[in-house]
């Protein structure tokens, strides 16, 4: 069907009153307190009250404040020093994109506001600045919206689309919960999903950001050598406490260890402090082996 210029000017102009509309009411968060309101993730515990209590134990509850070294450290000493760089809320979602991704919903006053929080928060920890500051940075993690909502259709944001408002992701997507609608996403049962983070992150303005990660080693060593499990497989085993290098039975699973040992005896003379140099010393080599048993090298994170 051709449509009339006037018709196609009608277009136009709708588009963009709905753009304007949408821009103008996109609600960006003007304090912490706020910023966590809009994802609350308390309400998720009156359904899913294990879940829930498992990932308060995990390590994704305190992403900021178990950070805090590296985060300042880009933020101090990178953007202040090195690069002679203003900190701004793209520069602090360099680190809080993955660490607490709901700062992106926060506004550039906020952004900026939590990014000199962390500063302060390990340059002054002990003191009652300090503690205040990593206070209110307890309060930012990588929650259950994080995973669920916010980065739910990051891996093809071009195929998937924004996420949806209000909506949970998840692998087994409706329900028949009244609480919330869920949606079914493939994505978020793959290693794809977790590597948005723990991987290379590559900011908007091109920039790549590489802390300690494993999906490198993961692609290029496990897959490549036909390994074939996901990174939940391992990590999910025990729910969302998500276990790593910070539980002992993980690490146990994730190293084979033994031990050779070849007995000998010295010749008599060639040991001092011996109290009969005629004597020969029971001896031995010990040999350790250390086995990776993981999807990834040891240690990483």
């Amino acid at each position: 069907m051709k449509l009339t210029v006037l018709q196609k000017v009608g277009i136009i102009i709708l588009s963009m009153l709905i753009g304007t509309f949408s821009m103008a009411n996109a609600k960006e968060a003007k304090t912490i307190d706020e910023l966590v309101a809009m994802f609350d993730d308390k309400k998720c515990a009156e359904c899913h009250e294990q879940i829930y209590s498992e990932w308060q134990a995990s390590w994704h509850a305190k992403a900021i404040n178990s950070s805090l070294k590296g985060m300042r450290n880009f933020i101090a000493v990178g953007l202040a020093k090195e690069w002679d760089t203003p900190l701004t809320k793209a520069e602090v979602l360099k680190c809080l994109d993955c660490h607490a991704p709901a700062v992106n919903y926060a506004s550039e006053e906020l952004a900026v506001e939590i990014g000199n929080l962390i500063v302060t928060a390990f340059e002054k920890k002990g003191s009652s600045e300090g503690s205040q500051a990593a206070e209110e940075l307890a309060k930012l993690n990588v929650g259950c919206y994080s995973c669920h909502n916010i980065k739910a259709t990051g891996i093809a944001p071009g195929l998937r689309g924004k996420p949806k408002k209000g909506v949970i992701y998840g692998p087994n997507g409706e329900d028949g919960d009244d609480f919330h609608k869920s949606i079914e996403s493939a994505d978020i049962s793959t290693s794809a999903f977790c590597m948005q983070c723990h991987g290379v992150y590559h900011a908007p303005d091109g920039e790549t950001i590489q802390c300690n990660t494993l999906s490198g080693s993961y692609r290029h060593g496990y897959l490549a050598a036909g390994g074939s499990k996901t990174c939940q497989e391992c990590h999910l085993n025990k729910g969302h406490l998500f276990p790593g290098g910070h539980d002992l039975d993980t690490v146990k699973e994730g190293l084979g260890f033994n031990l050779e040992i070849a007995k000998y005896n010295h010749l008599p003379g060639q040991i001092e402090g011996v109290k009969n140099p005629k004597e020969w010393v029971p001896s031995a080599v010990i040999t350790a082996f250390i086995e990776n048993k993981a999807g990834h090298r040891v240690p990483d994170g």
